[in-house]
C-alpha cells in the first residue's frame, strides 16, 4: 500500500493574509503539517501543492516535495478535490509512482500528529472504506429554526455527556483511495470517521483561532509510557496518574503496549487517554505522538529504547529503571532500590517516593498501645495469592486476641474464590473484606499492624507510621533495601523461601510485645517522606523546562 500525503497552501488567503506560513510558536504554519506527515509511519511522500514561491521554499526546506498548481486551481472558487486530484497526478508523473491512498492534510490544521495519520491508514489496512476524515465529538444541547420558530434539536435536555454523540468534521485529515479520487470527489460511500480529542481538533480561521493555537503549541507534551498486568502488579499505573495530576500545565499522553492493558483501564479511569501500542512496539507508538518529554515507568528498559527515544529530541525521565537502558536517561529516579544506579542523573533511596495525596492528608497517626485491628494487603494482582495464605495463618490469632482483620485486595487479583474458602473456614473471625477500594490509606490508618509486599505500599504503610511485616512477591522486591529492620520494617523475604511458622511467630511478635512494636514506630516517625512527590515533580519540570 503506497500512501500520498498532499497538503494543499494556496498563497491568497483572506481571513489571515498568507495563513499557511505565518508565524506560530515560532515556525511557519506549515512546518507543523509536513513534519506529521514526514514521522508517521506508513506515509512514502509528502508534496505541497501550492501557487507561491515561498510556500514551495519554506515546504521544501521542511522537507516536502513540491507540486506547482496552475492558477486556475489557486482562485478562491476552486475547490480541494480537483487540486488533490491534480496535485497527485502530477507526482505520479513526476515521481514515476503510482499510490493507493491519498492522505489531505491541513496545514491550518497544525495540532494533528503523526499517531493520527497512522490511525487512519489504519483503517484502509484493515477494512474496505473509500474514505476516512477527522471528526471531533461535538455535542451539545443545539437549537434550530423551524417555521420561524426556534426548536430544540434534542429529545431530552441531559447532561452533554448522556446526549448522542454528534461528530463535527474538523477538516484537518481525509485519506482516500486513489479509485475514489478519480470518481471526482475524496468522500465515498463508504466512509470511516477518525475521532480527534477535542483539544487538537483546530481549525485556524480567525485571528482568534490562532491565538488559542499558539497557546497550545507553546504547550510541552509529555508522554507516560507505563506497565501494568498481573505478573508486575498496578503501581506503576497509580504513580502515573498521580504525576499527571501535578502536571496539569502540560499536554499529557499514556501509552501502554496491549499486554499491559490492566495498568490502561485503570488510568482511563482517571479521564485520560490511553494510546495501545503493539507489544515490543513503544517506541514507534510514542514517536508519533511527538513528545518533548517521556516518563517511563515500565521497570527495566533497553539501551535501543531510550536511545531511539532521545534521537526523537526529547528527554527521558525513567522510574526503577535496572535496565541496560538508564545510563543513556536524562533522569533516573529509584525510591525502592537505593544504592544501585552509580550515576549522577539517578535520584535515589525513600526521600523521592512519591506519596500521593490520600497520604499526605491523613491525621496524627493514632499509634495505640495495643493491637485491635491488622491489615492485609498485597497490591493489585497479588501474584501468589499471599492474601489468601496469611489470612488462613493468622485468623487463629485474630480470633484468639480477638482483633479485627482488614483485607484489601486490589483490580488485578484473581484468587477470589480460593480466599473466600479461606474466610469461610475462620467464620468466628472479624473479617472485612474490601476490593480494588480508593481509600486505601483509611485501611492503613485504623491499622496497628500490616502485613504487604515488598513494593510501594511500605513506604506507604511508613508514612502512617504503621508497624509492617513484608514478605516478596518476587526475586526483584528482595532487592527493595528500604524494606529493613534499620527503617522499622520486618522484612521476611521471598515468599517462596519463608515458611508458615516464621510468619506466624513475627506475627505474634508484633502482637504480643508492645516494646518491639513501639520500638519499629520510633524508626518510622524518624523518616519524612511527606516532600518525595514535591522533589520529583521539581526535577521533572526542571528538566521539561531546559
Amino acid at each position: 500500500m503506497k500512501v500520498l500525503a498532499v497538503i494543499p497552501a494556496r498563497g491568497g488567503s483572506k481571513g489571515i493574509p498568507r495563513k499557511s506560513i505565518r508565524p506560530l510558536a515560532g515556525k511557519p504554519m506549515i512546518y507543523y503539517a509536513i513534519q506529521a506527515c514526514k514521522n508517521a509511519i506508513g506515509i512514502d511522500r509528502v508534496i505541497v501543492t501550492t501557487d507561491d514561491d515561498e510556500i514551495a521554499l519554506l515546504s521544501e526546506r521542511f522537507g516536502a516535495n513540491i507540486i506547482m498548481r496552475p492558477q486556475s486551481l489557486a482562485i478562491d472558487s476552486a475547490t480541494l478535490d480537483p487540486v488533490i486530484a491534480h496535485a497527485t497526478e502530477a507526482a505520479e508523473k513526476k515521481y514515476n509512482e503510482h499510490y493507493d491512498i491519498i492522505i489531505t492534510v491541513q496545514p491550518t490544521s497544525p495540532l494533528v500528529l503523526p499517531i493520527d495519520l497512522e490511525h487512519a491508514l489504519d483503517f484502509f489496512r484493515n477494512t474496505s472504506v473509500d474514505t476516512v476524515l477527522s471528526v471531533v465529538d461535538d455535542r451539545h444541547l443545539c437549537w434550530t429554526i423551524n417555521e420561524g420558530k426556534p426548536q430544540p434539536t434534542y429529545t431530552a435536555r441531559v447532561n452533554r455527556q448522556q446526549l448522542p454523540k454528534n461528530y463535527r468534521e474538523t477538516g484537518a485529515v481525509i485519506g482516500c483511495t486513489r479509485n475514489q479520487l478519480k470518481s471526482g470527489s475524496r468522500i465515498g460511500n463508504n466512509t470511516s470517521l477518525l475521532e480527534i480529542p477535542q483539544r487538537r481538533s483546530f481549525d485556524i480561521d480567525t485571528f482568534e483561532d490562532l491565538y488559542l493555537c499558539e497557546s497550545i503549541l507553546k504547550r510541552k507534551r509529555v508522554v507516560f509510557s507505563v506497565v501494568g498486568y498481573p505478573e508486575v502488579g498496578l503501581g506503576h499505573a497509580y504513580r502515573a496518574t498521580m504525576l499527571a495530576h501535578e502536571l496539569v500545565n502540560y499536554d499529557l499522553y499514556f501509552v501502554c503496549e496491549n499486554k499491559s492493558k490492566l495498568a490502561g483501564e485503570h488510568i482511563s479511569k482517571h479521564n485520560y487517554n490511553v494510546h495501545y501500542s503493539p507489544d515490543g512496539k513503544l517506541f514507534e507508538t510514542i514517536k508519533g505522538l511527538a513528545p518533548d518529554l517521556v516518563i517511563n515507568d515500565i521497570l527495566d528498559t533497553s539501551e535501543e529504547y531510550i536511545k531511539n527515544l532521545k534521537s526523537t529530541g526529547c528527554r527521558v525521565v525513567n522510574f526503577e529503571d535496572l535496565g541496560a537502558g538508564y545510563p543513556y536517561a536524562d533522569l533516573v529516579i529509584n525510591a525502592l532500590y537505593p544504592g544501585s544506579l552509580p550515576v549522577p542523573h539517578a535520584l535515589v533511596g525513600p526521600e523521592f517516593f512519591c506519596l500521593r495525596d490520600e497520604f499526605l492528608y491523613t491525621p496524627e497517626p493514632l499509634n495505640k498501645q495495643s493491637v485491635d485491628r491488622i491489615l492485609i494487603t498485597f497490591g493489585g494482582v497479588d501474584e501468589g495469592n499471599l492474601t489468601a495464605r496469611i489470612t488462613n495463618l493468622i485468623a487463629p490469632i485474630c480470633i484468639e486476641k480477638n482483633i479485627a482483620l482488614d483485607i484489601v485486595t486490589g483490580p488485578g487479583y484473581s484468587h477470589q474464590s480460593e480466599l473466600s474458602e479461606v474466610i469461610s473456614t475462620h467464620s468466628d473471625a472479624n473479617i472485612t473484606l474490601a476490593s480494588s477500594t480508593s481509600r486505601i490509606s483509611d485501611f492503613m490508618y485504623k491499622a496497628d499492624v500490616a502485613i504487604t509486599s515488598g513494593g510501594r505500599t511500605v513506604l506507604e504503610l511508613a508514612s502512617l507510621l504503621v508497624p509492617t511485616i513484608v514478605i516478596c512477591q518476587n526475586e526483584r522486591e528482595t532487592t527493595h533495601s528500604f524494606a529493613s529492620e534499620e527503617n522499622g520494617i520486618i522484612n521476611l523475604g521471598y515468599r517462596l523461601d519463608t515458611s508458615d511458622v516464621d510468619i506466624v511467630r513475627n506475627i505474634r511478635t508484633l502482637v504480643e510485645n508492645d516494646i518491639a512494636r513501639l520500638h519499629m514506630i520510633s524508626k518510622l516517625r524518624a523518616l519524612d517522606l511527606s516532600q518525595g512527590k514535591k522533589r520529583v515533580i521539581s526535577q521533572i519540570t526542571s528538566l521539561i523546562k531546559e
